[in-house]
């Protein structure tokens, strides 16, 4: 194997290892398609399943890899009056160009578990906090170059104001403990602790449709311009009916841990 072939091989290994996220340390997305999560948790009993699919242009950082798509699986529980029990899978596809050549990589990237817990007892409050736990778990093949073969952890605070019968804004502040912020080939690839934070502003457009926008931002001790990560997005989703929506959104960000574009999309729904 020639050297720059060698060398197009690593990258693709590293830029392949999958998540602990998040512009923050995403565990639960309870309202997709926005990274910044909201204080409310399932329903007592009730399964909550959501599929997401995001597709990204890579920054000349991430070369050879062009673009990748990271497709997600998540289940959410209620486990109670006011916990909220998570399990998601991403599956990752890449595509590089190496040496005049295309070519695509494909696989499971690590799983993460995770639950919230809603501080705030009255249902109805105006103003209300949770608390998130994320642990991330090694069920991407390191060899392939799928996962990062680490146990990670993190905690992201959430707080949730209507400020406005027709504005909800919603804070999130954390750190990724142990591991990084890795989501594909874009994301801080420092080992460490990584703090992040974000905020979405979210309002009505009509009776089953809601759009919102949001900042997120990443930074880690050993910060350089590949050890921040600041995104936006702008999204939608709209009831089908009761309990059931899709979700749509486009995304970008600035210095090399963010992709230059991306688009996503996807539904989630209540199993009752």
């Amino acid at each position: 194997m020639t050297a720059p072939a060698r060398r197009s091989r690593r990258v693709v290994g590293v830029v392949l290892a999958v998540l602990a996220w998040c512009g923050s340390a995403r565990p639960a997305r309870a309202q997709q398609p926005f990274l910044v999560d909201d204080a409310e948790v399932t329903p007592a009993r009730v399964w909550h399943v959501e599929l997401s699919s995001q597709l990204d242009v890579l920054r000349p950082a991430a070369l050879p890899a062009r673009w990748q798509n990271v497709f997600e699986w998540e289940v959410n529980y209620g486990a109670g009056a006011r916990l909220e029990l998570a399990a998601l899978l991403p599956f990752v596809s890449l595509v590089s160009d190496a040496a005049g050549r295309r070519a695509a990589a494909h696989g499971i990237g690590d799983s993460t578990l995770a639950a919230k817990w809603r501080l705030t007892r009255d249902p109805g409050a105006r103003h209300a906090l949770s608390l998130a736990a994320m642990l991330e778990l090694p069920s991407g093949s390191r060899a392939r170059g799928l996962g990062t073969g680490l146990v990670d952890y993190g905690l992201n605070l959430v707080s949730q104001h209507r400020v406005h019968e027709r504005a909800v804004v919603r804070v999130n502040g954390g750190a990724v403990l142990a591991g990084n912020t890795q989501s594909g080939a874009v994301g801080i690839r420092e080992r460490g602790s990584v703090l992040t934070a974000g905020a979405s502003i979210v309002t009505p457009l009509t009776a089953r449709a809601q759009v919102g926008g949001e900042l997120t931002l990443a930074w880690s001790q050993k910060a350089s311009l590949g050890g921040s990560a600041i995104g936006w997005q702008f999204g939608t989703n709209i009831t089908v009916r009761n309990g059931v929506t899709l979700d749509a959104g486009v995304l970008g960000g600035w210095f090399d841990a963010s992709p230059r574009f991306g688009v996503q999309v996807g539904m989630s729904a209540d199993l009752r």
